[in-house]
């Protein structure tokens, strides 16, 4: 028997409709950090007593997130001026020469590229971190992390978001005064939520 022979329109079809049987894959999603649900507080020791606990009111970021992959990049800064420690003389120390001299480095800036995954969940998201005037890397690790669909009075949004936690020591960026009554090491505990911001570039 003579093979069947399909015409070049009947083989367009046939293309096309294999084409929209393959799943469509999902593009990175450019991601705003929603400052009144973000949040980034610090601590250090006091005379290895006490802990001395601040945070920030001023932040922005920009989260690029591939849930298809686990793949992503984060760019995230901090306001140094808007520390709080709910002590306005000791804010005044710390925005000074002494500490964050926010002066001459109004930012502290993590950016980052490496989202580590274990088994499909996000563990560690690895950059680098500014502060200071120096860049050091920084591990952020964490805690929990998730991306879905929330409703709050009525209003549908699509968000990703996550508690994380890191250390580094205050020394490697410069920040030596009061050594060692006030502690090098400090613990920052981080909250980010973010909402689609439109289409990755």
């Amino acid at each position: 028997m003579p093979a069947h022979r399909c015409s070049p329109a009947a083989a367009l079809v046939l293309v096309f409709a294999l084409l929209g049987a393959v799943p469509a894959q999902a593009a990175p999603t450019n991601y705003t950090v929603d400052p009144t649900h973000t949040s980034v507080y610090f601590g250090v020791s006091h005379f290895d007593r006490t802990t001395v606990h601040g945070r920030f009111g001023k932040i922005d970021g920009r989260i690029v997130y591939d849930p298809a992959t686990g793949a992503g990049s984060v760019d995230f800064t901090v306001d140094t001026d808007s520390v709080d420690s709910g002590n306005r003389s000791l804010d005044g120390v710390l925005r000074s020469a002494q500490f964050f001299d926010s002066q001459n480095f109004s930012f502290a800036r993590f950016q980052a590229n490496r989202f580590v995954t274990d088994g499909g969940r996000l563990v560690a998201i690895e950059g680098s971190f500014t502060l200071h005037g120096v860049t050091q890397p920084l591990r952020l690790e964490a805690d929990r992390f998730s991306c879905g669909q929330t409703v709050l009075f009525g209003i549908h949004r699509d968000v990703c978001g996550g508690d994380f936690h890191a250390t580094f020591a205050r020394s490697a960026f410069g920040m030596t005064r009061f050594l060692p009554d006030v502690g090098d090491t400090v613990t920052l505990q981080i909250s980010v939520e973010a909402a689609p911001a439109g289409p990755a570039q």
